[in-house]
């Protein structure tokens, strides 16, 4: 007899009459249907990672248009085999894929994923290639395994597993899996615009998550805004001989230069009003970082750092971390960078550079500030050459919906999870803020190095992490 069975039958025995006992009985078999859907996700976990594998040997790189229509067709054909009602929706970029089964429920839940990854290079930093799929240590390693395609497998066979075994699905499902996720979701917003009812649902699961540095599985109910932006510089014709420096202008400098004025040495960021509509955290979010242990040592090791920026610790640490903007520089280009020597004096300098926004700021607003500030500070030389962006989104911790995944969490791992606020991270969130609140969690861990060289995840995550989607559609039958 599984714990939850136990757990029911305890809670009713303190009471007394028939009505009782027969809703114990009830309840209990319930449960044991729903051990028929938890035993189906044990006997087929090997199928399941042999879809993860699948599916993440296509190099799905959306940066470089590879591998995308044959990647949307496959992930098409996943939902077919489920019997949803699917469509291949085309866009001026990837194909936007909707899956939708009408269970006659009272709730409907939505899962966004995504099929497309980042790029893989450097390539050789990988101890296997990564787009042959391989399992090693009880991991499963290949580009996409943690972002998104693990994650996308694990809902499918939850799903999978109540139809398999002729099991009703206690809610309404839809699916929406874009394929330019990690290029900013350029098109989605057109596909939403032109899909509005089918975005509409009771809840939603977001694209991605993980456990922390002890294991702990966190949902994120939020994630920050980007801008990013490219600035250029150039300052002659054509490269020069190095002896020119001392006469000629230097774009690298120029550029340098503009850099350092963005950003104080404490980290702060030096645009005029780039903070004026930062709102602080409430009294509820500030309740919920007060629960969470953000490991900071084992942080601190993994990454090889002895401490953070400015030191930064404890709960002045969880306020940067979660509503703290950022000015990051993402890569400068410029120059010689081949192997040897070559002394030349660079006509021409570039940056990339990723602003990360808290809720209510604005990039279009910022970007304005961001022109201005450059002109201001001498620099109308440089150059905003391109910027794309959007707004941060977030559900309130006091959403029901949050409770549900709450839930479902102690039912399978045995514990709470831990609620976060927001991610520090960003995502095309905000489009689905009007239409459903939307809880991140997944199947990654602390160790999955997403975006990085050897990108992977536990096979026991996946595995719990099926069993979790499955309860939380369990869960949503008594909200």
């Amino acid at each position: 007899m599984n714990e939850s069975i136990r757990f029911i039958e305890i809670s009713y025995a303190t009471n007394e009459g028939t009505e009782v006992i027969l809703g114990t009985y009830v309840l209990y078999i319930l449960c044991l249907i729903m051990e028929s859907v938890m035993n189906y996700l044990d006997d087929h976990l090997n199928t399941a990672i042999e879809d993860v594998i699948r599916l993440c040997r296509y190099a799905t790189v959306a940066a470089k248009e590879q591998d995308i229509v044959e990647t949307a067709d496959v992930v098409k054909g996943m939902l077919d085999e489920l019997g949803l009602e699917t469509t291949l929706h085309e866009t001026s970029g990837a194909p936007v894929i909707t899956a939708w089964m009408d269970n006659g429920a009272d709730r409907t839940l939505l899962f966004y994923d995504h099929y497309d990854v980042q790029p893989a290079e450097p390539f050789d930093l990988w101890d296997s290639p990564p787009f042959e799929p391989e399992i090693r240590d009880g991991r499963i390693y290949g580009r996409g395994t943690c972002d998104n395609k693990g994650d996308f497998v694990s809902r499918v066979w939850a799903v999978k597993a109540f139809l398999k075994t002729n099991t009703d699905i206690p809610v309404n499902i839809k699916f929406i899996v874009e394929g330019e996720e990690e290029i900013g979701s350029p098109n989605l917003h057109e596909f939403i615009e032109k899909n509005k009812e089918f975005v509409k649902a009771d809840a939603g699961i977001w694209e991605f998550g993980a456990s922390d540095a002890n294991g702990i599985q966190e949902a994120w109910l939020g994630l920050k805004g980007l801008l990013y932006v490219q600035l250029e510089v150039e300052k002659l014709s054509h490269d020069a001989h190095s002896s020119y420096a001392c006469i000629l202008p230097s774009a690298p400098y120029r550029l340098v230069d503009a850099l350092m004025s963005l950003r104080r040495p404490d980290g702060n960021i030096s645009i005029d009003g780039f903070y004026e509509d930062v709102q602080p955290l409430s009294e509820k979010d500030e309740e919920a970082i007060s629960k969470i242990d953000l490991s900071e040592e084992k942080i601190k090791d993994f990454y090889g750092i002895f401490e953070f920026v400015n030191g930064l610790s404890g709960s002045q640490l969880k306020q940067a971390f979660y509503n703290a903007p950022t000015c990051n520089i993402c890569g400068i280009t410029t120059g010689y960078q081949e192997e040897g020597s070559k002394t030349v004096l660079p006509a021409k300098a570039s940056a990339k550079i990723d602003f990360r926004l808290v809720v209510n700021q604005d990039p279009d607003d910022l970007i304005r500030k961001l022109r201005a500030h450059l002109d201001e500070f001498g620099f109308k030389d440089v150059e905003i050459a391109w910027s794309e962006g959007y707004p941060a989104a977030r559900t309130p911790v006091d959403h029901p919906f949050v409770e549900v995944v709450q839930k479902a969490n102690r039912e399978i791992y045995g514990h709470d999870i831990t609620i976060h606020p927001t991610n520090p991270g960003s995502g095309p969130l905000y489009l689905f803020d009007e239409y459903v609140p939307m809880v991140s969690i997944g199947v990654a861990d602390f160790y999955s190095r997403a975006h990085a060289p050897n990108e992977s995840i536990l096979v026991e995550n996946f595995h719990l992490g099926m069993k979790r989607m499955a309860a939380i559609m369990n869960e949503m039958k008594d909200w």
